[in-house]
């Protein structure tokens, strides 16, 4: 390869796609969860996880719905939702307007009057301090809720996965990191609760009856399921989407396209001697387990993020691609 080959190939060595400020915290407090989750679990010896467990929108075809885990031990299905949140969250207040009577016989009035009727359970509350003194409060979905309206529409599609999973309990997860105040809210017993505290979660729902190690056919229903294709680039970036290509195409060192079915692939890695390497060696994880180690040269992989967003993925810029939705829905 010419140097000024090499070059060209330098110039798109750094991610040209990047996550924001929010995206990136999310990320952080999913690997958070899922290295806690892992470690229960004990790769099998305790039970077996899912991460981003993705299933058909019910009412929106083409789209997905999404939680951050699922988690299974000793007979019981946990649906984990994390937050990575700054400051302080809490419900907001609901009040309601009621008559009342001021006065004294023929002066009597009626008058309204505004009285506390306790919380907004749908909605939450983000109250954090800006880095210039400013508080602000922010007001979301509560994503508890959200949790379990995901779980009604999960029971079904597990079913026709694996009719067997239909017997299995399914509790809902609300975790949030412990930087976060989140003492308004907390309730253990209900799910509630922050990231230490779910081992415990975890020991005090799961089913004695059942053993801790996992059976091949829970194991074998739960990878059926679709997770988010998900690249990491170059700046150690993990970035969730669909592909949208049907097949996966690379350069060889002889400048030949070479096109391998996503719906065959597990997982790719791309490796590289340095900037102005003249290739890259590609790692190439076949669903049945098999691998094959290639050269490429160039390439790029097609995203659809969030909302529609559109995303172009050099090779040259990218480590790693799992394959989860685009190996099972071609």
């Amino acid at each position: 390869m010419s140097m000024v080959n090499r070059f060209a190939r330098a110039l798109e060595t750094r991610a040209n796609v990047e996550l924001d400020d929010r995206d990136r915290g999310g990320m952080l407090g999913e690997d958070h969860v899922e290295r806690i989750i892992a470690k229960y679990v004990d790769e099998g010896r305790n039970g077996c996880y899912i991460r981003n467990p993705l299933i058909p929108h019910p009412r929106k075809p083409g789209r997905f719905l999404e939680t951050d885990f699922l988690v299974y031990t000793r007979g019981t299905l946990y649906c984990v939702e994390t937050k990575n949140y700054q400051g302080k969250v809490y419900y907001p207040v609901r009040y309601r307007t009621v008559y009342v009577e001021k006065g004294w016989f023929i002066f009597k009035r009626r008058v309204t009057q505004t009285v506390l009727d306790g919380y907004d359970y749908s909605q939450m509350i983000q109250e954090k301090r800006e880095p210039n003194g400013q508080i602000t409060k922010i007001t979301k979905p509560n994503p508890f809720l959200t949790t379990k309206r995901y779980i009604e529409d999960l029971k079904p599609h597990l079913y026709r996965i694996e009719p067997r999973l239909a017997t299995l309990p399914v509790y809902p997860v609300l975790v949030f990191l412990e930087k976060t105040d989140m003492s308004a809210i907390h309730q253990f017993d209900a799910g509630i609760l922050q990231i230490s505290q779910l081992p415990a979660f975890f020991e005090k729902y799961s089913n004695p009856a059942f053993a801790r190690t996992p059976t091949l056919w829970v194991q074998q229903a739960l990878s059926m399921l679709s997770t988010w294709d998900r690249i990491l680039t170059t700046d150690n970036d993990w970035i969730n989407g669909t592909i949208t290509d049907r097949d996966f195409c690379y350069k060889d060192t002889n400048g030949c396209t070479h096109c391998i079915p996503y719906a065959s692939i597990r997982e790719l890695e791309l490796r590289r001697e340095g900037t102005f390497s003249a290739y890259d060696d590609l790692i190439v994880t076949y669903v049945n387990g098999n691998t094959h180690a290639l050269r490429c040269t160039g390439g790029e992989i097609h995203l659809e993020r969030f909302k529609g967003e559109q995303q172009v993925h050099k090779l040259r810029n990218v480590s790693r691609v799992i394959v989860g939705v685009a190996n099972k829905s071609q």
